[in-house]
């Protein structure tokens, strides 16, 4: 087989991939926002939201399924050894991304006008920002069918290269068009800001193109050997991609949609309670570009699994080897929560220190503190998700998204006027945990899953306490030896990344099995083994 072409790895090695290059562009994409903030403040960043979402909701309707769609396609007919078909998806889809990128593209662009007009965004300022950002949506389109292609051949290494060119890109961009034009008034500062995403989408696809050039000659030589005779006729392919892209499509545009009636709630129940249409800016920019920053973090590694368990499930599956998917899934909610609960406690302790130490906005910890669980909830979303879309079963993660979505409106629109900003963040817990428990259900029924949350949670419980008490500890008496805010946060953080896996190792939360696979794990797992942790 071609080498390069079939650059494979396991869930595993894929995810760490995978999550380290989610957590470079979620620490860029935070870090990015730290001066970004302090040149728009928090009423800026409430307009730089909207077009963001806006424009989500656009690539959503576009693209967003796309790679999920094709890496399941492509991975099937790899497993069968049907090579030239896998191609043949892939180049379909190509062609069906350049004309939905360029619809959806001139749409945001000549219809942002109607949508303020209309009353479906609140905040005026956000029209220049909708225009700018408009040409993101064509390249976001067209990289989406590249990605499907790598992700379906296992090769996580180009999609992360990807996905960090275009963060660089994009952090950099933002930061410099938003000061040139910040003399100009802020909200033409906020549309420099959402005009820094195009060169790194731009950088992002000639990445892609470059990739797919280069190895081009092999996946010929590789569809040439397929002598199965196996020819799927366009349309089919049409209709199994977007069969797929759809649903998944559709989760997606709903979160943008609750985005959009977050805004809109928002900033109309924050009104009803009293505060200005400004404060009420500035509250929303408080939950959805700070608050949200940090879960955006948190949950990376769960991204990476859930997106490494679409074609390893959509290969074991195409063979009906169920006990490899009830494995490969066990372990990766098993990892995902190990991560998930660690982050959670330490986002619920710190919060306001971490949003003044990074936007000098302690009153961003608000919404953070009450988002906190989240973490856990979105991460087993996430990673369920991947699985029953892997098994062609993309529809179910999505009609359970939208029951806790129901349940996230109710709370945001009745409770916002009393809770303030902390409903919001309330009601996207409830989100994920309605969906979180009921993909788990389905699993069980239709892959025999049995969860084993002692297995899980008696070890990791245990050392995420011990991790909460050494950070509360450590930061007071920073706090009162050294003083300040910066100082105390930053070794508290510290403490918890030493202390956490320290003492989930001391307890034997930390298997083999867990590190074996990922790139250098061969030493790390020789070295549990010797202190009687295999």
């Amino acid at each position: 087989m071609a080498k390069n072409f079939l650059n494979r790895q396991t869930v595993l090695q894929g995810a760490l991939t995978l999550t380290v290059s989610w957590l470079i562009i979620r620490i860029l994409g935070a870090i990015y926002r730290i001066p970004l903030g302090r040149l728009l403040g928090d009423e800026g960043l409430g307009i730089y939201a909207v077009p963001n979402q806006i424009y989500l909701l656009f690539f959503t309707l576009s693209s967003a399924g796309i790679p999920v769609a094709v890496a399941s396609v492509v991975s099937e007919k790899m497993a069968l050894g049907h090579y030239r078909d896998a191609l043949r998806t892939f180049r379909v889809a190509r062609a069906s991304m350049l004309v939905l990128g360029v619809t959806s593209s001139l749409l945001l662009f000549f219809g942002a006008g109607w949508l303020i007009e209309q009353g479906l965004v609140r905040i005026p300022e956000a029209y220049l920002g909708m225009r700018a950002i408009a040409p993101v949506i064509f390249f976001a389109a067209v990289t989406a069918a590249y990605r499907g292609l790598f992700q379906g051949l296992q090769n996580m290494r180009a999609v992360a290269y990807s996905q960090l060119a275009d963060q660089v890109m994009l952090v950099g961009a933002t930061l410099l068009f938003s000061y040139l034009l910040l003399p100009r008034g802020l909200s033409v500062a906020a549309a420099g800001a959402n005009l820094g995403a195009v060169p790194g989408a731009v950088g992002a696809t000639i990445m892609l193109i470059f990739i797919y050039r280069r190895q081009r000659r092999e996946m010929l030589e590789l569809a040439g050997r397929d002598i199965s005779g196996a020819r799927e006729e366009t349309l089919s392919l049409l209709r199994r991609i977007f069969s797929v892209a759809i649903p998944v499509s559709f989760a997606a545009v709903a979160m943008s949609i609750t985005h959009l009636i977050d805004q809109w709630l928002i900033i109309d129940r924050l009104q009803l309670a009293g505060f200005s249409h400004q404060q009420s800016i500035a509250f929303f920019g408080q939950f959805n570009q700070m608050a949200m920053a940090f879960v955006n973090i948190s949950i990376a590694l769960a991204v990476s699994l859930g997106a490494s368990l679409v074609p390893a499930v959509a290969e074991a599956f195409a063979k009906q080897n169920m006990e490899r998917i009830r494995s490969q899934l066990a372990q990766a909610v098993r990892l995902a929560v190990l991560f998930a609960l660690p982050s959670a406690i330490g986002l619920y302790l710190l919060a306001p220190q971490l949003t003044q130490l990074l936007f000098a906005e302690a009153e961003a910890g608000v919404p953070l503190a009450a988002l906190s669980a989240v973490v856990v909830f979105w991460s087993v979303h996430l990673v369920t998700a991947g699985a029953l879309q892997g098994m062609g079963k993309a529809i179910l993660p999505v009609r359970n998204l939208v029951l806790g979505i129901i349940f996230k409106i109710a709370i945001t629109y009745y409770l916002t006027p009393t809770l303030g900003i902390r409903a919001a963040a309330y009601g996207t817990v409830v989100i994920f945990l309605v969906s979180s428990l009921l993909n788990v259900i389905v699993l069980s029924r239709l892959a025999g899953m049995r969860f084993n949350l002692w297995e899980t949670l008696s070890r990791s419980v245990p050392a995420t306490l011990i991790m909460a008490a050494g950070v509360l500890a450590v930061f007071r008496v920073a706090e009162l030896e050294v003083g300040g805010n910066t100082w105390p946060t930053l070794l508290a953080v510290t403490a918890g990344a030493v202390l956490y896996p320290a003492a989930l190792l001391v307890l034997g939360g930390v298997r083999v099995e867990d590190v074996r696979r990922l790139p250098g794990g061969g030493r790390i797992a020789a070295f549990l083994k010797k202190i009687g942790r295999g």
